[in-house]
């Protein structure tokens, strides 16, 4: 009796955890969660430490629980950083340069990009100080079609 109530008592704590997205810095990684998963990469190229758009899109958007809520169960997110006083490693910059040599060449920020698993761009998107909600719809746009 005590074991099938646990059984059942772990399912209804499971159904109320909200699956939250993990915003990742390793594109392997990234990129194979996405085929795992056959989720859609959301790639933001930042400057998190000196870029006072990705400061804020970082702060409006990819701090907020109804997003992470979304991308949790739609995307995978990848950061691609690039800060002028926070050091990263060096297998994470050159990681970051190679992104940016292949999806963002003009060297944008914040430069936003929907990627399939198989890695060719979707979209690129636009943050225009959207809230959580009209940037998911945004999104959304993109992955129905």
């Amino acid at each position: 009796m005590l074991p099938k109530f646990f059984a059942i008592l772990s399912i209804f704590i499971c159904t109320l955890i909200q699956v939250h997205a993990q915003v990742y810095d390793c594109a392997e990684e990234a990129f194979q969660i996405a085929r795992d998963s056959n989720r859609a990469v959301l790639l933001v190229f930042a400057g998190s430490d000196w870029c006072p758009g990705c400061i804020r899109f970082e702060r409006q958007i990819l701090s907020e629980s109804d997003f992470l809520d979304f991308a949790g169960g739609h995307l995978v997110v990848l950061k691609a950083d690039f800060p002028q006083r926070k050091s990263l490693t060096s297998a994470i910059k050159k990681q970051n340069a190679m992104l940016a040599e292949k999806y963002n060449p003009d060297g944008l920020f914040p430069y936003l990009l929907l990627v399939s698993p198989d890695q060719t761009v979707i979209a690129s998107l636009q943050y225009n100080n959207q809230s959580p909600a009209e940037f998911i719809d945004e999104i959304k746009g993109y992955l129905l079609r």
